[in-house]
């Protein structure tokens, strides 16, 4: 087949998106000898950065798009919005032709697409398998980024219709599989499940010098700042530690700010911890290493999941987890990390206090690499490419 990568421009600040494609996309290169089918990278907006770790054809569909529109398209274009919608209704065509980025990818030739990202704009007549996350706006839908402004409506309605209609539709856990089961009753035939590997950064030699040094024990968090990643707990939990067991324990946040960062340093201010708290912003992946190996321990509170990408980086790069309890974390980490309710504060700093012993924290070190270990970016693109291939005689029944 010919088999087009859909993916929107993602850029860094995107966090684990970002990282997901370009690990992705490294991968697919690897195998390209192996795989047998035909990849065409397609981008919205430009050519992306991370198209350079792509070797084949890279289709800008924006800037190939005016040489597909019908004249009556482009005319259309020229009027004003209202204008033109009263045109359309007052002169409507006789057999509504497919959508312009449909009839641009079968110029091209695309048999089959695979969306890289889940929310990627493209076309669903053609047959497509998307790479699926999660289900925020079902399993948590208090949060604002999945609520406000229409944001619920719009996930809901993009969720139903992408989720119903694909062909094929990877997930990284059982607990994601059920999910989609369970809310748009899609046959479990369809999804399969490929774990996230841990990115390949975390193997590159750690150079010391690469991050900002932090004295004394600091528990490490990199997350974009939205409200449901619960920053506010490890504050809760650091100041509960520092007047209950005198410890001088520190907090290190990275990830760019999603509109929560102003209230999340309030916060530290208001429990008195603003002198212990680090806002790093977002960092180059060599940083990233460093501040991961020298923690005290990864705190992943995210009230959102079921899959998460920096647990899997803290274990490649030794540092234990403490997790949040939230459901398919279990699946996920297994006995590698620490749980907690992650509204429960003390809860946290109770699974903290554990790690404090040296035999128990090398244990849970040994458990993360090993999981770590288990599984790689390689398997991922081999895990793709055999249901491109289980697919494709489906696919060889039409022209």
């Amino acid at each position: 087949m010919k088999v087009g990568l859909a993916v929107t421009n993602l850029v860094p600040s995107q966090g684990g998106a970002y990282t997901f494609v370009v690990e992705l996309l490294k991968a697919i290169e690897r195998a390209r000898s192996t795989i047998s089918h035909e990849l065409v990278l397609c981008c919205h907006g430009g050519t992306p950065d991370f198209a350079n770790h792509f070797s084949g054809y890279v289709l800008d569909l924006d800037a190939q798009r005016a040489t597909i529109l019908s004249f009556r398209e482009r005319f259309l274009e020229l009027l004003p919005s209202i204008l033109g919608r009263l045109v359309r209704r007052a002169f409507p065509t006789r057999t509504p032709m497919p959508s312009w980025d449909e009839r641009l990818l079968r110029r091209e030739g695309i048999e089959f697409i695979v969306r890289l990202v889940p929310w990627c704009p493209i076309t669903m007549d053609i047959p497509y398998a998307l790479i699926h996350w999660d289900l925020q706006h079902r399993i948590n839908p208090w949060f604002p980024e999945v609520s406000s402004r229409g944001q619920w409506n719009a996930r809901e309605a993009g969720a139903s219709q992408t989720l119903r209609r694909a062909s094929l539709i990877y997930v990284a856990s059982r607990e994601g599989l059920e999910q989609i089961v369970h809310y748009y009753q899609v046959p479990s035939e369809r999804i399969r499940i490929l774990a996230f590997p841990s990115p390949t950064f975390t193997c590159a030699p750690v150079t010391p010098q690469a991050a900002p040094k932090v004295a004394g024990d600091y528990l490490f968090y990199p997350a974009q700042f939205w409200p449901h990643k619960n920053h506010v707990v490890m504050l809760e939990a650091c100041k509960d530690l520092r007047q209950r067991e005198n410890w001088d324990l520190r907090i290190v946040f990275t990830g760019s700010d999603k509109g929560n960062e102003r209230y999340v340093r309030a916060y530290a201010r208001k429990l008195d911890l603003e002198a212990y708290v680090s806002f790093l912003g977002l960092v180059e992946q060599a940083e990233l290493a460093i501040l991961y190996s020298n923690a005290f321990c990864l705190v992943f509170p995210s009230f959102c999941g079921p899959e998460n990408l920096p647990p899997m980086e803290a274990f490649a790069l030794g540092c234990p987890v403490v997790a949040s309890d939230i459901p398919g974390a279990r699946e996920q980490m297994g006995e590698a990390a620490f749980f907690f309710n992650p509204i429960d504060a003390k809860a946290l700093a109770n699974c903290l206090l554990k790690l404090r012993d040296l035999g128990v924290r090398q244990e849970m070190v040994e458990a993360g690499r090993k999981l770590a270990n288990a599984t790689s970016w390689d398997d991922y693109a081999s895990g793709l490419a055999a249901s491109l291939d289980d697919f494709s005689l489906v696919r060889r029944t039409w022209c």
